[in-house]
């Protein structure tokens, strides 16, 4: 009898391809702000975070190279149902057939793959990380957290290091984030990334910011 079976994907080569059409500099902040155009935002921050944060409570040690410096992006409209589902479908985008839309959520998200490779969202009450190389543990792609308190241990309480890199956008007593912030913490040298091998230092990023203003 016939096995159905299913076509894969490989995500992070995909993304790579992607990359290809999507150039990288400035142009990573003018997509951030274009998705704020299309989610009706008025208000857009952008910050290079220098510090290093705390790698103590982190749901896989791996993760702990997203603990340094990061490229953090704010906006004060908070993602809806469908953003939520759009920043995980790579090969879509939710906006095609709005005019009203200035880009493309899906795809042009992904020109932030090239100095990261552990987008951080932070909007409302849950907290994306997303790992296209599937290298943490038990990973299929993404990790979501809550920031909501429950019943037992919150996953702000069990996995403390991943919410204080978001210390001075989230007040640390307020469970819920009005608005959305997009952290992406700088490639390091010698990454293993079969995204974009390049690391990101902050001096680069700082080059970066300096050209988006020019």
């Amino acid at each position: 009898m016939p096995i159905n079976e299913e076509l894969v994907i490989d995500v992070a080569d995909r993304i790579r391809d992607i990359l290809d059409d999507y150039p990288a500099g400035p142009a990573i902040l003018r997509e951030i702000l274009q998705n704020t155009d299309d989610a009706g935002g008025r208000v857009q921050r952008f910050i290079l975070d220098s510090r290093q944060h705390s790698v103590e409570g982190l749901l896989d040690p791996l993760l702990k190279e997203c603990q340094g410096p990061a490229i953090i992006a704010y906006n004060d409209s908070s993602f809806k149902p469908q953003d939520w589902l759009a920043i995980r479908s790579i090969s879509n985008s939710s906006k095609k057939g709005d005019e009203r839309s200035t880009g493309k959520f899906g795809l042009g998200f992904c020109t932030c793959y090239h100095v990261t490779d552990y987008p951080h969202v932070l909007s409302g009450d849950k907290l994306l990380i997303l790992d296209p190389h599937k290298n943490t543990e038990s990973s299929s792609g993404c990790i979501a957290f809550s920031t909501r308190p429950s019943g037992t241990e919150s996953d702000r309480e069990k996995y403390p290091a991943h919410f204080k890199a978001f210390e001075g956008i989230q007040s640390p007593g307020s469970d819920i984030l009005e608005g959305t912030t997009i952290r992406l913490p700088l490639r390091l040298p010698n990454s293993k990334s079969r995204i974009n091998p390049t690391p990101m230092s902050v001096e680069a990023a700082r080059d970066l910011f300096e050209s988006f203003i020019k």
